[in-house]
C-alpha cells in the first residue's frame, strides 16, 4: 500500500532496552502481537499530521490516500508500521475534472512527483491535431472589437503546446488585458492547478517542481519529522505496558497467581 511512506524503526535506546527485553521471554508470537498493538496506537500522530501537510491538489487523491498500515511477524517476534498513500487503484474512481485522471481513495501514483520533486520537461513536438475553435472577440490595436464566429481549425494549432486539457479536463480562456506590446497574456477557467496551458511557436520547457510543490514541504518527510518525538513517546510507553503484561502473565502461568502466593 504506502510505497512512499513512514518507517517506524528501534533506533532509540530506551526502545531497543524494552524490545530486548521482551525478547528474552521467548514467545516470538506473542512479542509480535504486542509490538503490533503498540505501533497502531504510536502511528496515529504521524498519520493525522500527514493529512495536515498533504495539499488537496486539483484531484483530491493525495489526502483521500493517507493511510496507515501495521504488519506483524509471528515467526521471528517483530513488526513494522508504515504510514503513507494508499495507490493500488482497487476502489471505485471517477473523472476528476471530465479527464482522463480519476478521483478516488487510492490513486496516490503522483506521490514522489511531490515529496521528491520533478525533473525540466521539454516540449518538441508541434501540436498538428484539428481542433474547435470557439467564438470570442477580438480586440484590434486599434481598439475596435471583432466578434469571431466558431469554427473547425483542420490544421491544428501547429504551436508547441503543454496542456492539461487530456487529462485533467476541459477548460475555458479568460480575456486579459493586451499589453503595450500588443502580447495578450493566457489565463485559464478554472486557474492552475485545477488547469494548465502554454503554447509556443518554439520548443520550450516547463521548469522542474521542487521537492514539496509550491509549499516547499515535503509532505512524508515533514510529518515524520513533526511527530517523531510523539511517536516514540507513545511507543515507548505501550511497550513499557505491553513488557508489564508479558510478565504478569509468565507469573500467573508459572505460579497460578499473579501475586505467586
Amino acid at each position: 500500500m504506502a510505497v512512499a511512506g513512514i518507517k517506524i524503526g528501534f533506533d532509540f535506546p530506551e526502545l531497543e532496552r524494552i524490545r530486548t527485553e521482551l525478547r528474552a521471554l521467548g514467545n516470538k508470537e506473542v512479542n509480535a502481537g504486542f509490538l503490533g498493538e503498540a505501533l497502531e496506537k504510536a502511528i496515529n500522530p504521524a498519520q493525522l499530521r500527514l493529512r495536515e501537510v498533504t495539499p488537496d491538489g486539483p484531484t483530491g487523491n493525495l489526502k483521500r490516500a493517507v493511510s496507515s498500515k501495521v504488519k506483524t511477524y509471528p515467526k521471528d517476534g517483530g513488526a513494522v508500521a508504515l504510514v503513507g498513500y494508499e495507490r493500488s487503484a482497487v476502489g471505485p474512481s471517477e473523472s476528476a475534472q471530465g479527464g482522463t485522471v480519476r478521483a478516488g481513495k487510492d490513486r496516490a501514483f503522483h506521490q514522489w512527483w511531490l515529496e521528491f520533486g520533478t525533473k525540466p520537461r521539454q516540449i518538441n513536438r508541434k501540436s498538428v491535431k484539428p481542433y474547435d475553435r470557439r467564438p470570442y472577440t477580438k480586440v484590434m490595436k486599434s481598439g475596435k472589437t471583432v466578434q469571431v464566429k466558431g469554427h473547425t481549425v483542420k490544421a491544428g494549432q501547429n504551436q508547441y503546446i503543454a496542456s492539461s486539457w487530456n487529462r485533467l479536463g476541459e477548460f475555458e480562456m479568460e480575456d486579459t488585458p493586451r499589453q503595450p506590446d500588443g502580447y495578450r497574456a493566457v489565463q485559464t477557467k478554472p486557474g492552475y492547478p485545477n488547469a494548465f496551458f502554454k503554447a509556443s511557436s518554439t520548443p520550450f520547457q516547463i521548469p522542474p517542481t521542487p521537492p514539496g510543490g509550491v509549499s516547499g514541504q515535503p509532505p512524508v518527510k515533514t510529518a515524520f519529522e513533526d511527530s517523531q518525538s510523539k511517536m516514540a513517546f507513545i511507543l515507548t510507553q505501550e511497550l513499557r505496558i505491553s513488557l508489564s503484561r508479558a510478565w504478569d502473565a509468565l507469573t500467573l502461568r508459572d505460579s497460578g497467581s499473579i501475586t505467586g502466593v
